[in-house]
């Protein structure tokens, strides 16, 4: 459940772009340390082939030989021999192998040290522990006791190789493990080379080589580095964090704005100097919402021309004409009203109708100029209202049918409202119906409205004259809905539309 709340998160924009900064951090900090690490290690540490040419048996022989036996001559002249002295000479086991200076700054430096096992046993001429570094190394040894000569593997030869003075690196050398353990017995000699005085054995791990530098890194990069890793995935995060947070406020800002556009609302525009490529785009919006703001403009004036004439048209074709008619009547009426009564009477009649013919229409036109309020009364109650006005003014007979309700928008009421004006100004103009059904069918995501007449229909292949029904359907067609007109001569007229309501919210 927790997964299912949080996982969401990780989709938006802003957490997208933090999490892309933190793994950008840790990864590049990661391969900046793996190859600064191997660089170094690859220094530091002594390379094989270096390794197997110069720190050979006979190397390792010669060198303690010239530069420890001295020492440890002095040692063996003692009488007796001290062997506090030879435990503080003999303390610490660790020997430098190599080292190498990253960089300094003034007193502070930074030294990368090697460093491998060292660990001497002393012996006198009779084989007993003078002394020992390591205690570990030798279990159970005690100074001034015989060293157990299966110790470590082939010990007992090289003591007698050595004890016989014999320096031959394949009779005192033994190598454990390649690169990594080896130990040999070194004789020392009085100053003549004749007696055997005593021997030293020299044991020797863990010798830092180029094997060692994978494991080396897997460790400095699975302990110490891994709270360096941490510190850098925080720190990226807190900047990935404020960085997309910025850019997403922006983009927030562009959608915003928008939406008012979309609303029509121009009054405010994208204002975002920083000069890069949302900016670019905000400054391109601004020139699109500009040029949209002047089509609609453009297109309002327009429609308010075409409305403009065809208000003219109508008034001109209709109201005009009959009280153009009712006011031939009226004269002629008052020409006859003293010689002949009762033609005058006729034509009073004839001009009272035309009169109300003329208030019919325009009531009509006011109707459709300013359509009642659809934010008060339910709005199917507002529909037979306008029915029952209608059957009342035209004496044809009309019924609405509704099934079913749904909440709504405003713009999809007012586009039913204005299609059911028009199309019930066609039945009362053209079709000499005697009766309408006028139906509202709500269903889970659409709303069908219908209006249906007895009249004498008409061919719709057949062109025909207006903009009455060009107009229904582009209404129709801009709110994402189906328009269709069903007609024959002599069969009536059906206009349905229907028009998707997914998504409103329902009572």
């Amino acid at each position: 459940m927790f997964f299912k709340k949080i996982i969401p998160s990780f989709r938006l924009l802003q957490w997208k772009l933090t999490l892309s900064y933190s793994a950008v951090t840790v990864g590049s900090l990661f391969v900046v340390v793996l190859i600064l690490g191997y660089l170094m290690f690859s220094r530091a540490f002594i390379p094989i082939e270096i390794y197997n040419r110069a720190l050979t048996p006979e190397e390792w022989i010669r060198v303690i030989s010239e530069n420890g036996t001295a020492i440890v001559r002095l040692i063996y002249r003692q009488d007796p021999i001290d062997t506090d002295l030879i435990a503080d000479i003999m303390e610490g086991g660790e020997l430098t192998i190599t080292e190498l200076d990253i960089f300094q700054i003034g007193d502070f430096q930074i030294r990368l040290r090697t460093e491998g096992r060292g660990s001497t046993i002393l012996l006198d001429k009779k084989g007993n522990v003078l002394g020992l570094n390591n205690p570990h190394l030798v279990p159970g040894a005690v100074v001034g006791q015989p060293l157990d000569r299966g110790t470590f593997p082939g010990l007992d030869g090289a003591l007698t190789a050595a004890f016989n003075g014999e320096v031959d690196p394949e009779r005192i050398f033994i190598t454990l493990e390649p690169h990594e353990r080896f130990y040999f017995a070194i004789p020392v000699k009085d100053e003549d080379d004749q007696e055997v005085l005593g021997v030293v054995i020299i044991y020797m791990e863990h010798l830092p080589t180029a094997n060692d530098i994978p494991e080396t890194l897997t460790i400095l990069l699975g302990q110490s580095v891994l709270i360096l890793l941490l510190a850098a995935g925080l720190v990226g995060t807190i900047f990935g964090s404020l960085t997309a947070r910025g850019m997403v406020l922006r983009l927030r800002r562009v959608s915003q704005v928008t939406d008012a556009w979309s609303q029509g609302d121009f009054s405010e525009f994208i204002e975002d100097p920083t000069g890069d490529e949302i900016s670019t785009m905000a400054v391109r919006l601004n020139h699109m919402a500009e040029q949209l703001q002047q089509f609609l403009k453009r297109s309002q004036e327009m429609a308010v021309s075409e409305e403009r004439n065809r208000l003219a048209r109508d008034l001109h074709d209709s109201a005009k004409q009959e009280a153009l008619a009712a006011s031939f009547h009226l004269g002629t009426a008052l020409t006859l009203f003293e010689r002949d009564p009762q033609s005058a009477k006729n034509h009073l009649v004839e001009a009272d109708t035309l009169v109300d013919s003329v208030r019919v229409e325009l009531t009509d036109l006011i109707h459709e100029l300013r359509p009642p309020s659809m934010n008060g009364a339910r709005f199917d109650e507002t529909l037979n209202e306008y029915v029952i006005e209608w059957a009342h003014q035209t004496g044809i007979e009309a019924t609405l049918d509704v099934d079913g309700f749904v909440d709504l928008s405003l713009e999809v009421k007012q586009a039913i409202y204005r299609i059911m004006q028009e199309a019930l100004a066609n039945v009362a103009k053209h079709s000499s119906a005697k009766s309408v059904d006028v139906t509202m069918r709500f269903g889970n995501y659409s709303v069908e409205f219908c209006i249906s007449d007895d009249g004498k229909g008409f061919g719709t292949q057949q062109p025909h004259d207006g903009i009455g029904l060009d107009s229904m359907r582009e209404r129709v067609e801009s709110l994402k809905g189906d328009f269709s007109i069903q007609s024959e001569p002599g069969q009536g007229t059906k206009v349905c539309l229907t028009i998707p309501t997914e998504g409103w919210r329902r009572p």
